[in-house]
């Protein structure tokens, strides 16, 4: 049931681009290059106003799409929820350490959405939408886990540089307490991307 299932947090752009770099072994390009392929697809056929990614897609050896509800998770499992909320970051260090077109032509859908949604107070995000940009119903909490690897987002180009330290600002003094784990696993990694000190993996 799941073995054609992937999350998109787990596009790790540039951990594949080292593994493969380290052993020499192709499939981790393979796997790289479809990283991409399905990004763009979720991107262009089911998020074009958005960019928005989904948590989960199934089907990826015949007919890619968002997955269905409940088909791991929840109800959201193909809404851009508490999984995808991570694919800012994800996709973002791959252009800021290696310069990959795709993942900036990615991220500027991503960012001109949630900059012109929010506009321009990442305060005003919220955890959970749905691909085409309708705010998940009684969600309402604007979690680091959404905020904070936007920041990581906004750096691809200086044109977002209030965007960016708006949302820093917004995510440092956001009191510890005030998150669970989770956002604060998130805050700090994407703080360590922000402040300009994540390395190659």
């Amino acid at each position: 049931m799941y073995y054609y299932g992937t999350r998109t947090s787990d596009f790790m752009m540039d951990h594949l681009r080292t593994f493969y770099e380290i052993t020499g072994d192709g499939a981790w390009n393979s796997v790289l290059e479809k990283s991409y392929e399905l990004a763009d697809l979720m991107q262009t056929r089911y998020s074009p106003a958005t960019g928005l990614l989904p948590d989960f897609i199934q089907e990826i050896n015949t007919a890619p799409r968002p997955a269905r509800p409940g088909f791991l998770e929840g109800p959201f499992d193909g809404q851009y929820g508490y999984n995808a909320c991570r694919t800012p970051w994800r996709i973002a260090t791959d252009y800021l350490l290696n310069g990959e077109p795709r993942a900036l032509e990615a991220m500027e859908r991503i960012n001109a959405w949630f900059r012109a949604k929010a506009g321009g107070d990442p305060g005003r995000i919220f955890d959970g939408y749905t691909l085409s940009g309708v705010k998940t119903a009684d969600y309402d909490y604007n979690a680091l886990a959404f905020v904070a690897p936007l920041g990581v987002g906004a750096m691809v180009d200086e044109i977002h540089q209030t965007w960016l330290n708006n949302i820093w600002d917004l995510v440092v003094n956001r009191p510890l307490e005030d998150e669970d784990y989770y956002g604060n696993t998130l805050k700090m990694l994407s703080m360590i991307a922000m402040s300009g000190n994540w390395w190659n993996p």
